[in-house]
C-alpha cells in the first residue's frame, strides 16, 4: 500500500482534472495508469491487432451497429473483459454542476452503447 505522501502527490498532480486545460484524450491514459499504480492494481496491457486478445486495454475497438444497417468504429477508453468499461470525461466544471452532471449521463449512455456493440 502506498503512503500518504504518494496519495497526496497524486491528488496534487491530478486534482485539477484530467485535461488540466489541455487534452483529455492525451492525459486520460496516463492518469489511469498512475491511478492503477497507486492502487497496486495491474496496468492495462498493450493492445493487439487481434481484438479477441484485448482483454484489458486502452482504446479497445468496437463496432457500433446502427438501426439503418450502417456501422461506425468506436473505442472504449478502458476495457477489462468481464469486469468493466470506462468512458472518461473531463468537463473542467465542478463535480455536481449541471454541466458535469450532463457530461456524466452522456458518458454513461455512450459506454452502454459501446458495451452493446
Amino acid at each position: 500500500m502506498h503512503d500518504d505522501r504518494e496519495i497526496h502527490a497524486f491528488i496534487a498532480r491530478w486534482g485539477g482534472g484530467v485535461s488540466h486545460g489541455g487534452n483529455e484524450r492525451a492525459n486520460l491514459q496516463l492518469f489511469l495508469t498512475e491511478f492503477c499504480t497507486l492502487l497496486d492494481l495491474p496496468r492495462p496491457d498493450p493492445a493487439r491487432t487481434d481484438n479477441s486478445q484485448n482483454a484489458y486495454v486502452f482504446e479497445r475497438s468496437v463496432t457500433e451497429h446502427k438501426a439503418d444497417g450502417s456501422t461506425t468504429p468506436r473505442a472504449l477508453d478502458l476495457y477489462q473483459r468481464g469486469c468493466f468499461v470506462l468512458e472518461g470525461k473531463d468537463t473542467g466544471k465542478p463535480t455536481g454542476s449541471d454541466v458535469w452532471d450532463a457530461a456524466m449521463v452522456k458518458a454513461h449512455k455512450q459506454a452502454e452503447h459501446y458495451v452493446k456493440a
